[in-house]
């Protein structure tokens, strides 16, 4: 069981944000600790974690090493779930990544206050079929936006032994920055970590983590936090397993010049 540890970090219950039935997006690597110098690894976005109910459309993927040091991967597309290999160049803890990617754009409009998607002409009204009902009339003095939703996925493997130093961070968009190894996480341990955007600590930052394999167990377990006012939370892991923090940052909570959505995923494995 993984339970939230509270020093520093409030809990919260589950929020909109993440529902539920949103899907997250991951990358699950086969071998967390390899010992043959190559790395398999699938991505794919799911409402069940780690099992892939659509690929993700990306061509190519990023092993980066202590040094920063970046080898590509090419992705091959399948329905259901993208799969990569690569070569690892050298023993040590490298980043398995998307990087930032564009995964859609959606033009949004300022009705009433409110910031409402623009839809196609033709929609059906209230109680026509499962149509949603139509969009009220847009004023020709209306502000509008187009509205990118930008997506990264990471995890963490180690060929041998992992390297002292972790890969550094891009310092773009969302990503987590661990302070505890990944490669050194075990049941009955925590896990310490920063949330960044653009480099910079980012605090109150809602949280999600799951874990793999829950559907073939009595219960399932969704456990959400917030960053403290430092931007740093920490969670401790009472049973072994894979796990994927989830986080996402709406574009009006930041730069109103940049609308972009911002989500990220990472996967971590507990060892027993």
């Amino acid at each position: 069981m993984l339970k939230p540890f509270l020093s520093g970090l409030a809990v919260v219950a589950l929020f909109t944000a993440f529902s539920a039935e949103a899907r997250t997006s991951y990358i699950l690597p086969y071998n967390f600790a390899p010992t043959e110098a190559y790395v398999t690894a699938e991505a794919a976005t799911s409402e069940n974690v780690f099992t892939p109910e659509g690929a993700l459309k990306i061509d190519s993927f990023q092993i980066i090493d202590d040094k920063g040091a970046a080898t590509p991967a090419k992705g091959t597309q399948f329905k259901e779930v993208t799969l990569f290999e690569s070569a690892l160049p050298h023993d040590g803890t490298f980043r398995v990544t998307t990087g930032n990617v564009e995964m859609r754009s959606m033009q949004m409009v300022e009705i009433d206050g409110k910031w409402r998607p623009v839809r196609g002409p033709g929609g059906k009204g209230p109680g026509e079929g499962n149509q949603p009902p139509q969009q009220p009339a847009i004023p020709a003095d209306a502000k509008t936006v187009t509205v990118k939703s930008m997506g990264r996925a990471d995890s963490y493997i180690s060929l041998k032994k992992p390297s002292d130093v972790l890969p550094p961070l891009e310092g773009k968009g969302l990503e987590v920055a661990p302070a505890t190894h990944p490669s050194r996480l075990f049941a009955g341990g925590t896990f310490d970590f920063s949330v960044m955007f653009d480099g910079k600590p980012l605090p109150a930052t809602d949280f999600k983590i799951e874990r793999g394999g829950d559907q073939y167990r009595d219960a399932s377990y969704i456990y959400t936090g917030a960053t403290d006012a430092d931007g740093k939370a920490q969670v401790s892991f009472d049973t072994p397993g894979v796990y994927v923090i989830e986080l996402n940052r709406k574009w009006q909570d930041g730069d109103q010049a940049d609308p972009r959505n911002w989500s990220y995923s990472l996967t971590l494995e507990v060892a027993p």
